[in-house]
């Protein structure tokens, strides 16, 4: 009993962050974003331009954060017979979240422009193995959290100029695996076995410097778990890392 009312608490006092935060975010964000576009008629000096730059920048990674922890709240909170089933179309979502998750990394690139020779090849590249036809039963929601924060999460730890990342879907007929690659820093051995544990983040030392609240990996794992399914992973230090999930088919 003790430790139910521990959970209940957590899960209301990380209900209570994400909402409190919200709003003097968006305030922020709004001043910021509405100062910087008096730039050209204001004529604010280099310093002050950068300055207002940087608090969009860092104000807009702290709203995706509180998102994320928002997300996380709900997922965790979720009830495995409690949220309802589409059948989805996999192909057509798995492009859906990987427009999202470049458009999320070209953000975060255009604001740490690329330094040096200007001739070096950047992008970020995602290659969708998957049948035109096929579908799957699952909460749209959840499901597009689970694809979108494994790509996220490909592309973050992946510290080459040109990241390509591979996802590949099979029917192998009581389940549907889908799998997402990437040729990144790979994950250490002791790290493993600790991802999947919330806020748990790999040292920043080994990946460099990583924005996060150490939960995307947590929330895939409810995901699966919500819809009866597993997660698993494959990594090899300096060759990158396979996550699979793999869904059963009702």
């Amino acid at each position: 009993m003790s430790e139910q009312k521990d959970l209940n608490i957590n899960e209301r006092a990380l209900s209570l962050i994400a909402h409190k935060l919200r709003t003097p975010l968006s305030i922020i964000n709004g001043y910021a974003e509405a100062i910087g576009s008096q730039a050209s008629k204001e004529k604010f000096s280099p310093f002050t331009s950068k300055a207002l730059e940087e608090i969009h920048t860092q104000g807009e990674r702290m709203s995706q954060l509180v998102e994320k922890l928002a997300a996380f709240n709900q997922v965790t909170t979720a009830q495995k017979e409690g949220f309802e089933k589409q059948t989805i179309a996999l192909k057509a979502l798995i492009k859906n979240c990987a427009t999202a998750a470049i458009e999320q990394e070209e953000d975060i690139a255009s604001a740490s422009p690329l330094e040096g020779d200007s001739s070096v090849k950047r992008g970020t590249f995602v290659e969708i193995d998957c049948p035109e036809t096929l579908q799957l039963t699952a909460n749209e929601n959840m499901l597009r959290l689970c694809i979108q924060e494994l790509l996220v999460n490909a592309i973050k730890f992946n510290n080459k100029m040109e990241k390509v990342i591979k996802v590949q879907v099979a029917n192998h007929g009581d389940c549907i695996s889908l799998s997402v690659r990437d040729y990144g820093t790979g994950i250490r051995p002791q790290d493993v076995t600790h991802i999947f544990e919330p806020f748990y983040q790999v040292d920043d030392d080994f990946t460099g410097q990583v924005n996060g609240w150490g939960l995307g990996l947590s929330m895939v794992e409810r995901i699966v778990e919500l819809h009866h399914g597993a997660v698993s992973v494959v990594s090899d230090r300096g060759l990158g890392s396979i996550f699979t999930i793999n869904f059963p088919i009702l």
